[in-house]
């Protein structure tokens, strides 16, 4: 958590602090180590939204930023490549 304060703007600081505490009651900021065994498995679930990850199509790919694996959902792409980083990592830029 000292990584993502880390990123924080004192001018944005409210706001970030509000949509940061949302993502974490939604689960998206929770470590894997913190899902119980009846949920979806770490390794075949976005690490943001926890949707399970299909074995051919939305296989999901991992986040430039945060190398946690996303869904096609979770992704922000830039608007002059094709590069693309997590939504939570996205609002941290």
């Amino acid at each position: 958590m000292a990584a993502i304060a880390a990123f924080f703007n004192t001018d944005d600081n409210g706001h970030l602090k509000a949509e940061l505490q949302n993502l974490r009651r939604k689960g998206a900021l929770r470590p894997s180590a913190d899902w119980d065994s009846t949920g979806p498995d770490p390794d075949r679930s976005c690490g943001r939204c926890r949707v399970e990850l299909g074995r051919v199509i939305n296989r999901g790919a991992y986040c430039r930023a945060c190398r946690l694996k996303v869904c096609k959902g979770c992704r922000e792409y830039s608007l002059r490549t094709t590069d693309w980083v997590c939504t939570v990592c996205h609002k941290h830029m």
